[in-house]
């Protein structure tokens, strides 16, 4: 039981580390050459894709449910 518990808790540190890595490409962005918007767009997309799989994971470990992120966020998985 205790390594379910790890396991929830790098679950979480982790999707905080998503979260803090979005926050940072949308302070890039901000200052980006409009030339650099389209990557930045799409390394934002994955990012947010992490993010999603990271809350299916963990809703999963916590309640035993999925979020459904793959079915109900296009492109995710």
């Amino acid at each position: 039981m205790e390594d379910h518990a790890e396991y929830i808790e790098l679950l979480k540190r982790s999707l905080a580390g998503e979260t803090e890595t979005v926050r940072l490409y949308l302070a890039v962005m901000a200052v980006a050459p409009e030339s650099a918007i389209p990557k930045l767009l799409e390394i934002q997309a994955d990012e947010t894709d992490h993010q999603s799989i990271i809350a299916d994971l963990l809703l999963e470990a916590a309640a035993g449910q999925s979020a459904d992120q793959e079915e109900l966020v296009p492109g995710v998985g």
